[in-house]
This record gives structure tokens, C-alpha cells and sequence, in this order.
């Protein structure tokens, strides 16, 4: 999982830690240059890639030991600068099936740049009156 949140933040952050509390743990987010952040302290896009992370090593978890099921996402990227897009975006193109549902047109080119071998499908939507 520490990889998977290194490459998404781009090398912003190293890793995870679990900090006991009176209740349960907080997670905390390891700061490449030393330092660390609560997860609540972190901007919404480094939450965002955070909660991806955790997915996708859970997906990786997961897979070890059973059959490959697709992976679907639904705008997790919204919150996401473009070169942290195409670090999640390289990752999904190992992950063999993957769905990424989005209406954000500029991360479809991302994921055409980044994985060409990207099946693109865009919907109309056609509203009736």
C-alpha cells in the first residue's frame, strides 16, 4: 500500500503509520521530506488520493489469492492535478479491468496519453420533454 500512495501523490508522501488513540487510530500520512499530517489535516485531492490508494491495494490484496474481479471508479480524480492523474492512471493500467466512470473530458486525454490501449466510451445523455 506505501508504493501505491508514493506513486499517486507523485513521491509527496512515503508511506502510512496508524496512531493509537483513546477511541481506535488516526491515520497518518508520512511526508516524503520528514513530517507528518493527519488524514483530516491533508487537502481534499490528497484525501481523495489517499482513499484511492487504500482501494487499489485492497484490490491488490484481494486478487492475490482469488480470481481478478473488474475495478470500478466513479470521478475519484476530480479533486486530482493532472500528473497525480496520470500516476493513478498508470496504475490502473496494470491492474487488467478497470472501469473509471467520469464527465471530465481532460481525463479522458490523460487516460488516453497515459494507457493507450484505453477503451474510451463516451454516453450522450438525451433528455426528454
Amino acid at each position: 500500500m506505501r508504493e501505491v500512495f508514493a506513486t499517486i501523490s507523485r513521491g509527496a508522501y512515503t508511506g502510512l503509520a496508524a496512531q493509537p488513540e483513546k477511541d481506535g487510530e488516526i491515520l497518518i500520512a508520512l511526508a516524503a521530506g520528514g513530517g507528518s499530517n493527519e488524514v483530516a489535516e491533508l487537502s481534499k485531492g490528497t484525501r481523495f488520493q489517499l482513499y484511492l490508494a487504500l482501494r487499489v491495494a485492497g484490490y491488490y490484496e484481494f486478487v492475490a489469492s482469488r480470481q481478478p474481479v473488474p475495478f470500478i471508479a466513479d470521478d475519484i480524480m476530480e479533486t486530482f492535478d493532472d500528473f497525480r492523474a496520470e500516476e493513478a492512471f498508470r496504475l490502473f493500467g496494470e491492474m487488467g479491468q478497470v472501469i473509471y466512470l467520469t464527465h471530465h473530458p481532460h481525463l479522458c486525454e490523460i487516460a488516453r496519453r497515459v494507457c493507450p490501449g484505453a477503451r474510451i466510451h463516451e454516453l450522450t445523455a438525451r433528455l426528454q420533454r
